[in-house]
C-alpha cells in the first residue's frame, strides 16, 4: 500500500480500540494476541497503565489494516503492519515529537520502524531480545514422567501468584532497563486461567493463560523458582494448562526467549511449533 493511501488515528480509550481492532483480531488472532488481551484487561482496569495509546492504520476505505499499542513503561508494540506501514507510523510519531524508548513485535516491521526512527531522530537502536512465536497444532504431551499434578490456582493464593508473576517479569527483562510491573492476575485466577504444578502438596511452578480473543489464548508467565528447576515441572504445567484451554475450544500460543534453549526445547517437546519471530529494540 503506498504510504499516501495510509491514514492513522489514535485513541487512549480501550473500548474504542477494541471496536477498531475487532476485525483484525478475528482475522489475525495470533498476531493480535498481545493487543487484544492487554486492551481487554484495560477495559476492566483502566488504571493498570498510565497513558495507554493505540494507533490504527486505515486504508482509503477506512478499513483498519495495521495495529499498534503503547502501554508505558512497555515499548511500542507492532502487532499487524507491513514494513512500509510501520515506517509510516515512525515518521508520524517523530514529526509529533512522541517519545518512543523502544519498540517490539514482528521482526521485519519492527526493523523498518527502527530504520525510519533512527534516520529521522538521529538516535540509535539496540536489539535487547529475540523471541520465538509458537503455536500448538496438536494435543500437548509430556514425553517423560513428572512428579506431582496440575491444578488451578485458588483465590486465597493470590499473594503467591502475584509474587511469582513479578519474579517472572523481573527475570525476563533487561536488568538495566526500567523495571516493568507484572500484570495483575486477580481476574485470571477467578476465571480459572492460572495454573500450578503441585508436588508434595506444594505449588512448585506457575503459568497463566490470557482471556481468549479471536479464539486464541496466550500461555505466559511460566515460572519455576530456581531451586526447583530441572525436574520437569514446567513441562507438566504448560502441557496441562494448554490441554485444559484446548479442551475449552481455544487455540494456544506462546512466546519464548530464543536465547534460552531450555525453554524452547521444552515447548517443542510438548508439541508447540515455531511460526515466527519477534524482536524488542531499545531506542535512544
Amino acid at each position: 500500500m503506498p504510504l499516501s493511501s495510509l491514514s492513522f488515528r489514535s485513541t487512549s480509550d480501550p473500548a474504542e480500540a477494541t471496536t477498531w481492532f475487532a476485525d483484525l483480531v478475528a482475522a489475525e488472532p495470533v498476531r493480535m494476541s498481545v493487543i487484544a488481551s492487554v486492551t481487554h484487561g484495560l477495559a476492566g482496569d483502566p488504571g493498570r497503565y498510565e497513558d495507554p495509546r493505540w494507533w490504527a492504520g486505515t486504508d482509503t476505505s477506512g478499513r483498519v489494516v495495521a495495529a499498534f499499542m503503547r502501554t508505558p513503561p512497555f515499548p511500542l508494540h507492532v502487532a499487524v503492519a507491513t514494513e512500509p506501514q510501520a515506517a509510516a507510523l515512525a515518521e508520524r510519531l517523530a514529526e509529533q515529537g512522541f517519545s518512543v524508548p523502544g519498540v517490539g513485535g514482528r521482526r521485519r516491521p519492527v526493523e523498518a520502524f527502527c530504520d525510519a526512527w533512527v534516520r529521522l531522530t538521529g538516535g540509535a537502536a539496540r536489539t535487547v531480545m529475540e523471541l520465538g512465536v509458537f503455536e500448538l497444532p496438536v494435543s500437548p504431551r509430556v514425553p517423560f514422567a513428572v512428579s506431582g499434578h496440575y491444578r488451578q490456582a485458588h483465590e486465597d493464593e493470590q499473594d503467591l501468584v502475584s509474587r511469582w508473576a513479578q519474579d517472572f517479569a523481573d527475570a525476563v527483562h533487561d536488568p538495566t532497563a526500567t523495571p516493568r510491573p507484572a500484570p495483575r492476575l486477580d481476574s485470571h485466577v477467578a476465571a480459572g486461567r492460572v495454573g500450578f504444578w503441585v508436588d508434595g502438596g506444594t505449588p512448585v511452578s506457575m503459568a497463566y493463560a490470557s482471556a481468549a480473543n479471536g479464539g486464541v489464548t496466550r500461555v505466559s508467565g511460566v515460572w519455576t523458582p530456581p531451586a526447583l528447576r530441572g525436574r520437569g515441572y514446567a513441562s507438566g504445567l504448560v502441557a496441562a494448562l494448554s490441554g485444559e484451554r484446548m479442551e475449552a475450544g481455544e487455540r494456544c500460543m506462546l512466546f519464548t526467549d530464543l536465547s534460552n534453549p531450555t525453554s524452547n526445547k521444552i515447548y517443542a517437546a510438548i508439541g508447540y511449533r515455531r511460526i515466527g519471530d519477534d524482536i524488542e529494540v531499545e531506542l535512544g
